[in-house]
C-alpha cells in the first residue's frame, strides 16, 4: 500500500469551485486572498476548500451553488 505514496508528485494540484471572475483575478495576480468559510454547518472547519485533482467536482460545485441559496458559497456565483 504504501508503494503508491512514493510515485506521488511534490506538489498538490486544487481545485475551487467559484465564480468564473474570482478564478481568473486570482489566476492573473489581481487578487492573492480568497475569503475562508466560517460558517457553523462548514463540518471541515473554517477554511478555503479545494478537490484535489478533480476540476469536475469543483465545476459541478460551483454550479450547484450559482442555482442555490447565498449560503453554499461566499460570494455570487454568476458564472461557474
Amino acid at each position: 500500500m504504501w508503494e503508491l505514496y512514493k510515485k506521488q508528485p511534490g506538489f498538490v494540484l486544487g481545485f475551487h469551485g467559484c465564480d468564473a471572475s474570482v478564478g481568473e483575478d486570482v489566476l492573473g495576480g489581481h487578487t492573492k486572498h480568497l475569503r475562508p468559510s466560517n460558517n457553523e454547518y462548514d463540518w471541515l472547519g473554517s477554511g478555503i476548500y479545494f478537490w484535489e485533482g478533480n476540476p469536475a467536482r469543483a465545476l459541478e460545485f460551483a454550479q450547484q451553488a450559482a442555482s442555490s441559496s447565498p449560503q453554499v458559497s461566499k460570494g455570487k456565483i454568476a458564472t461557474p
